[in-house]
């Protein structure tokens, strides 16, 4: 056969054909869904470092402490220690959560390959997310920070679903 003849198609029931892994469906469906909860989830940080501020500030000052009266947010001092470690607090979820979102959107783009580890380690940053957000949604946040976490938590659970469901259901089913 020369290089510019056609070569025929493989037949289904040719063996090379038959033993090759069948792609789901739904897992592009789940790795865009993962990579744009991720995408919140970076949104939820760039709020808490953007405007945590303000937020840190309103919650001292809606607590000051044992029978003590809450004070304006323009009255507390920026450079209390309280002040100081609730914002080495918010900043430090801030940043572990965009280290966590990154990888979480290497691991979704690596697992369009099919990957069923890396559909696991996805899928279980994903459970850690959404616990997470939800936990945020009772926290003192700013409301940019809030929305994404809202967006976060559904896509997360949408995403979840999807990774769980496009295991090797579709090789079975031939899709």
């Amino acid at each position: 056969m020369s290089m510019y003849e056609r070569q025929a198609s493989a037949s289904p029931g040719d063996p090379y054909v038959a033993g090759a892994p069948r792609r789901s469906p739904k897992l592009p469906r789940a790795v865009y869904t993962a990579i744009t909860a991720a995408v919140f989830n970076l949104i939820g940080a760039a709020g808490i470092l953007v405007l945590g501020t303000d937020a840190i500030r309103q919650q001292v000052a809606a607590n000051q402490g044992a029978g003590a009266d809450p004070i304006s947010a323009a009255e507390v001092d920026v450079h209390s220690e309280r002040f100081e470690g609730l914002q080495t607090i918010y900043s430090g979820l801030a940043y572990s959560t965009i280290f966590w979102s990154l990888v979480l959107i290497l691991l979704a783009w690596l697992a369009l390959r099919g990957g069923t580890a890396v559909r696991v380690i996805a899928a279980i940053i994903l459970i850690f997310s959404v616990l997470f957000k939800a936990a945020d949604l009772f926290m003192s946040l700013p409301v940019l920070t809030l929305a994404a976490d809202v967006a976060v938590v559904g896509l997360g659970v949408a995403a979840i679903v999807l990774l769980f469901g496009a295991g090797k259901k579709a090789g079975r089913r031939g899709v």
